[in-house]
């Protein structure tokens, strides 16, 4: 047998053997021819093993490259393959985890997608655009998404330039103030429970649903805050008649008077960017009938949209949640009213709550806070006659 044809133990074997046979007690017994050879047979062994040797250590190099190849190779997959919030994919095995329909593949897949739950960026903006619908105001104030508490800073009273100044006469500072305005964070929660069906739905329907029903009744509070909370609110502003705010008492309702004297309280610094903001029943019902001095109509609405219109030249903002009580009218710049929603809604699904029903609750949450940065932004009028 040739030293290729052996495997490892045979060739230490072998270099053994030749090593007995050629020690010191026993080279006297060989020939010189014999002895050659076999020291010589000896050297070839012991190469053999080392070539071996380093044939197994280039072998296990190569491996490790192989495996770290291999091994950067899947983590540029999985990086390549992972699922971005704004896919599809994700929002698809989003919808099914609250549906509880995942398969075993499907949420191993979602678990590798490392979003922590995160709402799929396809859904929160749908949520985002139905809450702005919802809620007027959403769109007419000046919103912010800033984590956390936001604290800014906003003028306050505001005094005109020294008209002629003398020179080289000393001057005094003028005595315009600054206002600090601090939004914190308000939570907004709806709760909806309803039985195992919504399992049975497609995905795209289970997401309209979600956002109809969550986002949707989430935005109306959202609005109903802007307007009416009693800290916070537009109607929480101090109001006081001849100042800014006209107090009609006619049991007859408003007149053409009423909106000239509204609209004089505005400072005129604000018009350019003015808005009426009254509830449906109040445009209708008591202003869209007033009319000029030439009998002409004094809101026009807008045919197209078929939302609100133009009342004396300004644009109207209907809102359901703009008191009904007193007919309230506001006019003002809404920019000024300044709110934040810091993050988008969250929504969580728990089994336990409905288990004896057999049913499934899932709880939409929204944080958010709001406030006027100017009073005298903002003129009403109201009236004593319901």
């Amino acid at each position: 047998m040739n030293l290729s044809e052996m495997n490892g133990e045979q060739l230490l074997a072998r270099l053994e053997e030749l090593k007995a046979e050629t020690s010191e007690e026993k080279r006297d017994a060989l020939d010189n021819d014999t002895l050659e050879a076999r020291i010589n047979e000896i050297e070839a062994v012991q190469n053999e093993i080392e070539a071996r040797k380093a044939s197994a250590v280039e072998e296990a190099r190569k491996a490790a490259e192989a495996a770290q190849m291999e091994g950067k190779k899947i983590i540029n997959e999985r990086e390549d393959n992972k699922m971005e919030r704004n896919s599809v994919e994700y929002r698809d095995l989003w919808v099914k985890n609250l549906q509880g329909t995942l398969t075993e593949e499907e949420a191993r897949a979602y678990a590798a997608a490392d979003a922590n739950n995160a709402v799929p960026t396809i859904v929160s903006d749908k949520m985002f655009e139905k809450m702005k619908k919802l809620a007027p105001m959403l769109s007419e104030i000046t919103l912010l998404r800033v984590a956390g508490n936001v604290k800014f800073v906003t003028e306050g009273v505001r005094n005109p330039a020294t008209a002629k100044h003398t020179e080289n006469s000393a001057m005094t500072a003028a005595a315009d103030t600054i206002v600090n305005v601090t939004l914190g964070g308000f939570e907004f929660m709806k709760v909806i429970q309803i039985s195992r069906t919504a399992a049975l739905m497609s995905v795209g329907a289970f997401e309209n649903w979600l956002v109809e029903m969550l986002a949707g009744d989430i935005a109306r509070a959202i609005d109903d805050y802007i307007i009416n909370d009693s800290t916070n609110g537009i109607a929480a502003l101090t109001f006081s008649t001849g100042t800014n705010q006209i107090l009609n008492t006619a049991t007859t309702g408003y007149n053409y008077a009423n909106i000239c004297d509204l609209i004089a309280l505005l400072p005129a610094a604000y018009d350019a960017e003015a808005k009426f903001l009254v509830n449906k029943k109040t445009l209708y019902g008591r202003i869209a009938q007033i009319v000029d001095s030439a009998k002409h109509p004094i809101f026009v609405p807008d045919t197209v949209t078929g939302i609100g219109g133009r009342l004396m030249g300004y644009p109207v903002v209907v809102d359901d949640y703009v008191s009904t009580t007193d007919n309230a009218l506001y006019l003002g710049k809404w920019t000024d009213v300044v709110g934040n929603l810091p993050e988008d809604i969250n929504v969580d699904r728990d089994e336990s709550a409905g288990f004896t029903a057999n049913a499934v609750v899932y709880r939409g949450i929204s944080v958010f806070d709001s406030k006027p940065a100017k009073g005298d932004a903002i003129v009403r009028l109201v009236s004593t006659a319901s």
